[in-house]
């Protein structure tokens, strides 16, 4: 058997330890199960995406074996699923406008994972919501219940606390999903860089840009918010959080663009976001910086391009 194919079989293995570490309970082993999909994105963009096929073949050879059908589905709709279908697309070799041979542009990757999941939300809270399951009463009675049994009493600020997340639980999920995938492909790539593993170079974040539809499909959902009601407009509301999450990342790109201009560019990155997660609510202003970004390219009128994309 070939070495690669051992190493493959070995992080699928790894990766299938990871998930199942959720079921032990323990906090630092939960926080551990977050890094799931790496063992999974240090195959696929090191190996390619047949390597990382049997690295999930193997992972859920074992989840079968040792817990049936139901870990088997779960890990792969969750973990080698989104990660063999990010790798693939981020190893997608076109001609851009000027001939030249790039990779597929970051912007386009993230935007269209950010509509594949949100493509899956719809279909599981539909699927829900015809089957009869009030979604928002079913998650305040969890969330109620969950609270109750750790003591905590239920005062004004717990009961608005559960309202929040019985108004976008769903988008909630989503999204910490999302940002931990794209989190572990950015962790396995850095990886590799270092390592001169690497099968693409590592996108530049000041040169992130979005494929022109991305904001029409964040203005259909946030559209249909604004004329629909009941069930609807839940669903919406929440697809258009999920639909949000490229505009952070052109948010972002623009913070760095204008970081890059400066010799402390490091110093200033930090700050920020040592500022940006002390306070939730700057991802939402961020976001909004995304929108007008896309929308008049304050970063400057150079198309988006795959050769332009690349940081060399």
């Amino acid at each position: 058997m070939q070495r690669d194919t051992l190493i493959a079989i070995g992080s699928g293995l790894g990766s299938a330890v990871l998930f199942l570490l959720v079921l032990s309970g323990n906090p630092i082993a939960l926080l551990l199960s977050y890094f799931g999909h790496l063992p999974l994105f240090l195959t696929g963009l090191w190996q390619g995406p047949k390597r990382l096929l049997v690295a999930a073949v193997a992972a859920c050879s074992a989840l079968v074996l040792l817990g049936g059908l139901l870990p088997f589905t779960v890990f792969m709709v969750v973990f080698a699923g989104p990660a063999m279908l990010l790798t693939r697309m981020a190893l997608v070799i076109r001609k851009d406008e000027q001939g030249n041979i790039a990779f597929l542009p970051s912007g386009i990757v993230v935007s269209a994972m950010a509509v594949m999941v949100a493509t899956v939300m719809i279909f599981i809270t539909v699927t829900l919501t015809a089957e009869g399951l009030d979604i928002q009463e079913f998650i305040s009675q969890f969330l109620s219940q969950m609270y109750s049994e750790m003591g905590v009493p239920m005062t004004s600020d717990v009961q608005g606390l559960i309202g929040m997340f019985q108004t976008y639980f769903p988008a909630i999920a989503a999204v910490s999903w999302l940002l931990m995938l794209f989190a572990n492909a950015a962790i396995a790539q850095a990886i590799l860089v270092r390592a001169g593993k690497n099968l693409r170079p590592t996108p530049s974040m000041a040169n992130f840009a979005l494929p022109g539809w991305s904001l029409f499909a964040f203005a259909l959902a946030g559209f249909t918010v604004g004329f629909a009601d009941g069930s609807l407009a839940y669903v919406a509301r929440n697809v258009a959080v999920v639909l949000a999450v490229p505009f952070l990342f052109q948010g972002l790109a623009l913070v760095h663009g204008q970081a890059a201009r400066w010799p402390q560019k490091r110093m200033i990155l930090t700050v920020f976001y040592i500022v940006a997660v002390l306070s939730s609510w700057s991802f939402i202003a961020i976001t909004g910086l995304g929108i007008v970004e896309h929308l008049i390219r304050l970063r400057g009128k150079e198309p988006m391009t795959r050769s332009n994309e690349e940081d060399r």
